[in-house]
């Protein structure tokens, strides 16, 4: 998506709210997870895999929108997708079947999945060299701040209103910025393609494969947002099963996380100047597995030394984002909506497959040993890293 010089910032803002509501529809469901299971009588591994299946068809999506968007008009794609979103909302609302609550939950999936990819891609087309990595890392504070609110939002409106009140309050949302999209967002001036060919996607992401940078990322995102959404998951059921907080509560528990993550967007924005992405992309690989096995070691222990180590690792979470999407930004020019669409599917099965494994027994060892693998990962890079 184009825009002149003096629509580049009301652009840029436009789609960071727009990536913001789609991080806040996934987010605010978390803490509500016990809630949910109680409603519908369902069990806990049940609505576990409603977390999962959200992000599992948001990643599917990024294969296939990633390549789209180099050939279609994006603000076509855009409206589309929060018209979706707002249906499928409104009918979560007032649905009393878990089984349609489910439908819902996929469809709004479906529309939300391009409004992080059209965003990112929008803004490596926009900016260059350390003003590229500035702007990634404002979008990426912006879009912090959605986690950062989703659990506090959700605890309260869950506590108050029951899980309805959540999803009237982001169909309102959605209905609000369809309309600030259709009349704000510019006419996509690209010249863009009506047909492709199967074999031009397979020459992209045969590309992207190849490229020893491109591949490295790609793992280590897997990796990381793997453990991230384990742990985001597994935070309810620990806080209230073992920490028996209330929902509200949860919500205020989720603050050390997401607020460093914030943090850690802004350190980003600092340090991308002063050091190589190299540096940068080894030493924030390796303290987040140090981080891990912490976790590991105290979260079931100790409240304090939980709260503590989610600070740290919100640093480095709120790091990755920004500095792999600047790394891929910067390595794939002709490709970037490829890359970046590859990058955000690797991402989204690492946090659908994270959300799943949340409810199995025995957390602790499993987290070690996700903290392991991800410490071999981190090694390998410093060798293979670009």
């Amino acid at each position: 998506m184009t825009a002149d010089v003096n629509n580049k910032q009301l652009l840029f803002y436009l789609l960071c709210i727009s990536t913001f509501f789609a991080s806040l529809n996934q987010n605010i469901y978390t803490p509500i997870i016990p809630l949910i299971r109680n409603s519908f009588g369902v069990s806990l591994n049940v609505v576990h895999f409603s977390v999962g299946i959200f992000i599992f068809i948001t990643a599917i999506l990024q294969v296939v929108l990633g390549f789209i968007i180099d050939f279609k008009n994006q603000k076509n794609i855009v409206i589309f997708g929060l018209f979706l979103t707002s249906v499928s909302t409104i009918t979560a609302a007032f649905t009393s079947s878990f089984s349609l609550f489910l439908v819902c939950r996929i469809c709004q999936a479906i529309g939300t999945a391009a409004l992080p990819l059209i965003a990112v891609h929008s803004i490596a087309a926009l900016f260059e060299g350390t003003e590229r990595g500035n702007a990634m890392g404002t979008y990426q504070i912006i879009l912090s701040i959605a986690p950062a609110l989703a659990p506090l939002l959700g605890g309260f409106l869950g506590d108050w209103y029951g899980y309805r009140g959540i999803f009237i309050f982001l169909f309102v949302m959605s209905i609000i910025l369809l309309l600030l999209s259709f009349t704000l967002l510019p006419p996509d001036k690209r010249n863009v393609k009506n047909k492709f060919e199967f074999h031009d996607i397979v020459v992209k992401y045969r590309d992207i494969f190849s490229n020893q940078t491109g591949l490295m990322v790609l793992v280590l995102g897997f990796a990381i947002f793997f453990t991230y959404f384990g742990i985001l998951v597994y935070l309810p059921t620990l806080l209230t099963d073992v920490y028996h907080v209330s929902l509200r509560a949860v919500g205020m528990l989720y603050l050390p996380l997401t607020i460093s993550m914030i943090v850690g967007s802004f350190l980003f924005k600092y340090l991308q100047t002063k050091f190589h992405l190299n540096r940068l992309f080894i030493t924030i690989n390796l303290l987040m597995t140090l981080t891990v096995f912490f976790f590991a070691l105290v979260n079931d222990k100790t409240i304090v030394g939980l709260i503590a180590v989610l600070f740290v690792y919100g640093l480095t979470v709120g790091f990755v984002p920004p500095l792999y999407a600047t790394v891929l930004s910067n390595n794939f020019i002709e490709n970037r909506g490829a890359a970046l669409g590859l990058f955000n599917f690797v991402r989204y099965v690492g946090m659908a497959m994270g959300s799943m494994i949340s409810g199995l027994s025995s957390m602790n060892v499993i987290f070690a040993i996700i903290g392991l693998v991800l410490f071999i990962i981190s090694c390998f890079s410093i060798k293979k890293s670009f």
